[in-house]
């Protein structure tokens, strides 16, 4: 039933050669985590009403949606495959980073940042396969602001305040939090299932305990108000990960109107007249031609949606004709890149094994699906914050804070970390479980880009964030690891042991003793993304010079083309990108079944 060696080929030995672990498989069955019922390149037919690029977080979405419609016929086309069976294990995302569920790309050195980085690279998982980069995120179920959604508006993008979205971030919701149920914003039939992890460590406690004693308040970030503490809420189902291809397209695998093929990856739109009318695919090694009497829909996410545009001849003239490419539509794509980086403080705790052994950590959760393998890997708490204000007048937090138990060796494998920094500020700790604290930046003013290394698809594209080109991201940065420091340093954490690691950034040693200096040295050392990357193919006014798509997210000057996924987002939500994605392929998908009469 299970490829016992390719499920246990993303996981660390201890778990992989755990004599439980083909239980841990079969307990995981009661969940289908993705369509078996898929096509094969030879039973797609030639034409389909709607051809949907890409089976993540939106495309799934959009596609579900729209073959509920039985007039119409949708083909799915993904480039990644069938996730594997513990995918589902909501501990395990960060595993299938730099697997084949990953297409591993990495940043262009960066100016600003990545001093201690290899090459200065920032590391940039993007998920590939049905479910997409939610099959290898955190899970975690964030709305972003309500000022988020009425920016957008304000800037053109009309329809889209939050009166407006609410009713379909709540459509998408099968919400499990009765406490929270009460305030009017959540909803309990829709398809993505929304509990909080069964994961209660002992240092959770103390954690909560000393956020109260500063005054914060814990709260339902998508509720009312976004600013305080947030006790996590994430895309789980009965304990297991709950992607929107489980969501979505699992419901929807048997209707004879949807197609879904995996393994396409998607080279060209067709576009004929300025209308596109097909698209052009590889599979194992072979091109094929599809053509779409209605439309293409572009949800590849907001690194490969850009570049398919650019490589179908729409994007900025003068970079198109630079490698040879036709210019149909001389549109910004690729630019307005925005995304929350990431860095981090660690603190050692008095328990230096705060994880059970594998095998005890796996019969936790085959048996009530609890534990630290029932985690959204590992965070413990988030918080939405606004400069040291406890709590400020404007409910608009500008960083955000990540709790979880981590250890040094995962901080090796994802940060692309020199080896000589590794070496002196976490090999020490290598054998130690340790409390770290992220801090993001949720308002960054830094724009980057995605644009192409060639003309050849199968090339990388460039990506560069351009972190802390804006010096106030510095700065909101450094107020949340100021924050970190702020809560380990109370009471009840210092009762547990709590104290930052004693080891020195290289490079950092004279700012020693100086907070903000420190800190910013810190940063300008090592970050990560978040994966929260946005608006790379902008939504707005039509006779925006800035913007790609308009409000009904169609391609400026291209017919029967639209983007509905993360890059179309003008402004970043305040928080994590996932949920906010699945709500514009809900909207979006209504919009486009305003248009047809079946």
């Amino acid at each position: 039933m299970y490829d016992i060696i390719r499920e246990s080929s993303y996981l660390p030995p201890p778990f992989a050669n755990s004599p439980l672990f083909p239980l841990l498989l079969m307990s995981l069955a009661a969940q289908k985590n993705a369509p078996s019922n898929t096509q094969t390149a030879s039973s797609i037919r030639s034409s389909y009403d709607f051809i949907v690029v890409g089976a993540g977080s939106a495309g799934a979405t959009v596609a579900a949606r729209l073959s509920e419609l039985p007039c119409v016929s949708v083909l799915l086309l993904e480039a990644g495959k069938r996730p594997p069976v513990v995918n589902d294990v909501p501990f395990f995302g960060r595993a299938f980073w730099l697997t084949d569920l990953d297409w591993t790309y990495k940043t262009t050195p960066q100016r600003y940042t990545g001093r201690l980085l290899k090459d200065r690279q920032v590391p940039w998982p993007l998920g590939k396969g049905l479910g997409g980069s939610g099959l290898i995120n955190a899970e975690l179920y964030v709305r972003g602001n309500e000022k988020n959604y009425d920016d957008w508006e304000q800037q053109g993008a009309k329809g889209w305040s939050y009166e407006e979205v609410l009713p379909y971030f709540k459509k998408l919701e099968d919400f499990r939090y009765p406490e929270f149920l009460l305030n009017g914003r959540h909803a309990t039939s829709g398809p993505i299932t929304i509990e909080k992890p069964k994961y209660y460590p002992k240092i959770k406690g103390h954690l909560y305990e000393a956020v109260e004693s500063i005054g914060y308040e814990i709260l339902d970030s998508n509720g009312p108000r976004q600013t305080g503490f947030y006790d996590t809420e994430a895309n789980i189902r009965d304990g297991q990960r709950c992607s929107a291809a489980k969501g979505y397209l699992v419901p929807a695998e048997n209707r004879t109107n949807l197609h879904i093929l995996p393994n396409a990856f998607v080279h060209k739109i067709i576009i004929q007249s300025k209308t596109a009318v097909g698209v052009s695919f590889k599979v194992n090694g072979q091109m094929y031609d599809v053509f779409a009497k209605k439309e293409v829909i572009v949800s590849a996410g907001s690194t490969k949606t850009p570049q398919l545009l650019m490589l179908s001849g729409i994007g900025p003239q003068k970079d198109l004709q630079r490698l040879g490419i036709p210019v149909i539509a001389n549109l910004p794509v690729g630019l307005n890149l925005q995304e929350h980086c990431s860095t981090y403080n660690s603190f050692e705790v008095y328990s230096n094994n705060m994880y059970p052994r594998p095998e005890e950590a796996i019969e936790t959760f085959i048996g009530n699906r609890s534990g630290y393998l029932a985690s959204p890997e590992g965070v413990i708490a988030l918080a939405f914050l606004k400069d040291s204000y406890i709590r400020p007048k404007i409910d608009f937090p500008n960083y955000q804070l990540y709790f979880f138990l981590g250890g040094a060796l995962d901080v090796e494998r994802t940060f692309n970390i020199q080896k000589y920094a590794y070496d002196q500020i976490f090999a020490p700790y290598e054998n130690k479980t340790f409390l770290t604290c992220f801090s993001s930046v949720l308002q960054p003013k830094s724009r980057g880009y995605v644009k192409l290394l060639s003309s050849n698809p199968e090339d990388p594209p460039l990506i560069n964030p351009n972190y802390f080109a804006h010096p106030q991201d510095l700065k909101d940065m450094v107020e949340g690891m100021k924050t970190c420091h702020r809560i380990a340093m109370t009471k009840p954490l210092q009762n547990v042991g709590a104290r930052p690691f004693q080891t020195v950034y290289p490079g950092c040693e004279k700012y020693l003793g100086n907070t903000d200096s420190y800190f910013a040295c810190q940063a300008g050392s090592i970050v990560t993304t978040m994966s929260h990357t946005v608006g790379t193919a902008k939504m707005g006014a039509i006779d925006d010079p800035s913007t790609v798509v308009d409000p009904e997210l169609k391609v400026k000057g291209i017919k029967h083309l639209r983007v509905v996924d993360a890059s179309i987002m003008p402004i970043v939500p305040s928080g994590n990108t996932n949920i906010p994605t699945i709500m514009v392929a809900e909207k979006a998908s209504d919009i486009i079944k305003s248009t047809l009469r079946c």
